[in-house]
């Protein structure tokens, strides 16, 4: 297994693999009907201002997992000392390579990313299966709250 930072060519895969992620935990309905190009213009714009980044395991030419990270600047956060925060995306294995460590590596390299970057804090939405995961890297429940109307 290798695991190599994308680049902006390795974005439609980054983006198949988002599109799986989403269809696995059933959010795949709340996307935009356009969505797959909506991802990868952004995307594209993130990486092009080094503002995005995705890391990816390679097995035998096939991508097996991937995860990425972005800079945000948004309220409230744009007020403080240090007005960016990073945000942990994308972190997918394909469901036949899991539990190999695959994820804790990527997880290793997004947190040097973005504290190469200046970021003092990271944050993440955890599926159910991916808590424990996050857990080991220290994060905690922020017991920041939600509302879907």
């Amino acid at each position: 297994m290798e695991i190599r930072k994308a680049t902006i060519k390795d974005l439609p895969v980054v983006v198949k693999m988002k599109m799986d992620m989403f269809k696995e935990v059933g959010s795949i309905n709340l996307l935009r009907d356009n969505a797959e190009e909506l991802i990868l213009k952004k995307y594209m714009e993130l990486y092009n201002d080094e503002k995005g980044v995705h890391y990816l395991i390679s097995e035998n030419g096939n991508t097996i997992a991937c995860g990425g990270a972005v800079i945000k600047e948004d309220v409230p956060f744009c007020f403080f000392k240090t007005p960016i925060y990073g945000y942990i995306i994308d972190v997918y294995c394909v469901p036949e390579k899991r539990r190999n460590g695959c994820s804790t590596q990527i997880m290793q390299e997004l947190i040097k990313w973005l504290c190469e970057k200046g970021v003092h804090n990271i944050k993440l939405k955890p599926s159910n299966a991916g808590k424990h995961l996050y857990e080991k890297f220290g994060f905690k429940d922020s017991g920041e709250m939600e509302l879907w109307s």
